[in-house]
């Protein structure tokens, strides 16, 4: 069972639940989280940090219809989410989503710059903190789910000591996904908090904000990709 006792977290998104890594344990950690998006009785999963059994049953009986789709932001949840297991206990019926330069072997492999659609999904390439990082975006919620591209921790960043493809294109990533995307009310990020916005102003200045930071950090893409290989071999260590 997760951590903290709970399956699923809530959020302030409908339909919306929070999935906390094994190791979490407290709603305020900095996950890593997954996601269940419930549409019609059937779930998306995006970027579920582990798979088990408990929790594809307790999927079941949220989302009678099964699982449709899985949706992985970058390689680390590519890695972690187990998302063969999840592919052949729904009997091999959602569709796995990651872009062409961070996984192989998935049924649908984004290729290029996007955007793209994916079910009631917008997709959008944010190379930055991996070659093939993505955000998908849900129009009618007004949320986007950022993986390990923009989430809250200590303010709004976009964790450049774990960058490894180039954080001053990841900057760019997001101020041009700003730029093209319009403003979001929800940013559901695969680390930190979620950011809830009421104000276009107040979106804006959260990714000014993660940008600056991005621009602003002092430590190598070679010492963050370092950092991040053991964050993950520490992570994988609690498993």
């Amino acid at each position: 069972m997760a951590g903290f006792m709970k399956l699923f977290a809530a959020t302030s998104v409908p339909g919306v639940l929070r999935i906390p890594g094994r190791w979490v344990w407290s709603e305020n950690s900095i996950g890593p989280w997954g996601y269940v998006v419930l549409q019609e009785d059937a779930a998306t999963l995006v970027d579920p940090p582990y798979f088990s059994q408990e929790l594809a049953t307790q999927i079941r009986e949220i989302a009678p219809k099964g699982v449709s789709h899985i949706l992985l932001t970058h390689d680390d949840f590519v890695g972690m989410s187990g998302h063969e297991q999840w592919h052949q206990e729904f009997d091999q019926q959602p569709l796995r989503v990651a872009h062409r330069a961070d996984c192989h072997g998935l049924e649908l492999q984004l290729d290029g710059p996007g955007p793209w659609k994916v079910g009631d999904f917008d997709v959008y390439h944010v190379p930055g903190h991996s070659a093939g990082s993505l955000f998908y975006a849900l129009p009618k919620l007004s949320a986007i789910f950022t993986g390990d591209s923009l989430g809250d921790w200590s303010g709004p960043t976009g964790f450049p000591q774990h960058c490894r493809f180039g954080r001053s294109r990841q900057a760019a990533s997001l101020r041009g996904f700003a730029k093209h995307a319009g403003s979001w009310q929800a940013v559901l990020p695969g680390h930190g908090k979620p950011m809830y916005f009421q104000k276009e102003a107040q979106w804006l200045e959260a990714i000014n904000q993660a940008a600056r930071g991005l621009e602003g950090s002092v430590l190598s893409c070679r010492g963050a990709r370092t950092t991040k290989l053991r964050r993950i071999a520490m992570l994988k260590s609690h498993l």
